[in-house]
Order: structure tokens, then sequence, then C-alpha cells
């Protein structure tokens, strides 16, 4: 036979055992929070930590792009004293005048 509507299990409860748990339960309460916050202060320390980390990768990677660059221009300088010197060579090989090598670079 089926239960009449709204009729439920219900739970009763003890008088002696809720204030018991109440102060158990307060207890529980506080040293919850006691660790959250004690979590948000290491939350904080590891977020400033983590500033501190980003700003000197910021810094090293700044360093480093400049030492390329640098390394880069004194590349460059170099190949272009070596073609210089290239060219200074072949007029010499050549046996042409200043003047002969003006003419033809002008494409008289």
């Amino acid at each position: 036979m089926p239960r009449p509507k709204g009729s439920k299990n219900k739970k009763t409860v003890n008088a002696e055992v809720a204030p018991v748990a109440v102060e158990n339960i307060a207890e529980k309460i506080a040293a919850v929070e006691a660790e959250i916050a004690a979590i948000g202060e290491q939350l904080k320390a590891k977020k400033d930590e983590l500033k501190a980390l980003v700003k000197e990768k910021a810094k090293a990677d700044k360093a480093a792009a400049k030492q390329k660059a640098k390394e880069e221009a004194e590349a460059a300088a170099k190949k272009a004293e070596e073609d210089k010197n290239k060219v200074l060579e072949a007029f010499q090989a050549s046996g042409k005048s200043v003047e002969e090598l003006v003419a033809f670079l002008k494409g008289e």
C-alpha cells in the first residue's frame, strides 16, 4: 500500500546532541576559516613570486634580444667589410684605372 501524500521519513533531532554538534560545527567553521586565511596568504606570496619571476624573464628576454641584435650588427659589418675587400681585390686584379671603373659603373 503506498504512503499517503506528504508523508516522509522524518528524522527527530535529539536536544542533547544538537548543542554539542553546534559547538563542534562552530569549531570546524573556525578551523576552516583559519585555513582559508592561511591559504590566502600563501596565494598572495606565490602571486608576488610569480610577478617577480615574470619581470626577471622579461629582463632576460630583453637582454638576449639586445645581445642578438648586437651580434647580427657585428656580423653584418663583418660581411660588409669582407665584400668591400673582395671588390677592392677584384678592382686591383682587373688592372683598370679609377676613371675606367667609374665610367663602367655609370654604364658609359
